[in-house]
């Protein structure tokens, strides 16, 4: 079993107590996904990440926004609310959902986080600290490969085009907040190990992928892992466009899979 951390336990355990006053009996089940179970939390950087299996959709939110109120800004508690019937069905991203993003509490029109990422996390690897009894997740691995190429396409071909941008005619030896690089260069090559070995994994296992597959990106890789191991890291604009073409051949390459 993974081991959990202090803080995890602690914010969990909490949310616990609080939502079981707040809402008895509605909480059948507290799922973790992300880090958490892939033993990559790095305190600091990581969120804990989860679902929340709820016994009826909620009626009114407000109690359960009262609760996440009272939770630790950090880690943040990101989870999403689900009943067990939606999540034996596959993702429907046009209905509304609860969900908390940053430790903010949300309630969107149409699917927030909803996707087959979360369903295929939570039926694969999720650490459980309450079990919802006779839970069946749908695990739609071809589902899972489409989303994330179009995921691809989109969200990730965006982020590096406005990288470009954002870096044009800026001097090089100008620094970049330190968690800018480490998030891209370690977040899209999961999705690359995905469509290779079909298997979510975290970061730091991403950036191990990637140095195999892209080792040209060697430095810039192995210090996005130091950071996030903890060890102090500084970036620069150049790190910053050096990053762009290296974006673009992870998401071409993967999409070529």
């Amino acid at each position: 079993m993974t081991p959990v951390r202090p803080e995890v336990a602690a914010t969990t355990a909490r949310y616990l107590e609080l939502i079981d006053e707040a809402l008895p009996g509605q909480v059948t089940g507290l799922y973790l996904t992300g880090s958490v179970p892939l033993g990559d939390f790095r305190p600091g950087h990581s969120d804990i990440d989860g679902v929340v299996v709820v016994a009826a959709p909620l009626p009114d939110a407000s109690a359960a926004r009262s609760v996440h109120e009272q939770l630790p800004l950090a880690p943040a508690f990101d989870v999403t609310y689900l009943t067990a019937a939606e999540l034996a069905a596959p993702p429907d991203p046009s209905k509304p959902v609860v969900f908390t993003l940053d430790g903010v509490f949300k309630e969107a029109p149409l699917g927030g986080p909803v996707s087959p990422v979360l369903w295929s996390e939570l039926a694969r690897q999720a650490l459980a600290v309450r079990t919802a009894s006779d839970l069946v997740v749908h695990d739609d691995q071809e589902a899972l490969e489409a989303f994330t190429r179009d995921n691809l396409k989109t969200y990730w071909t965006s982020q590096f085009d406005q990288l470009e941008t954002n870096t044009a005619g800026v001097a090089d030896e100008e620094p970049v907040a330190d968690w800018l690089l480490p998030w891209v260069i370690l977040g899209v090559p999961r999705l690359h190990a995905l469509l290779a070995t079909g298997n979510i994994i975290s970061k730091t296992r991403a950036g191990e992928h990637a140095l195999i597959a892209f080792p040209e990106w060697c430095d810039l890789l192995n210090r996005c892992l130091d950071h996030r191991a903890g060890k102090p890291e500084t970036f620069t604009i150049a790190d910053a466009k050096a990053a762009v073409p290296y974006g673009r051949k992870v998401i071409t390459t993967a999409l070529e899979l």
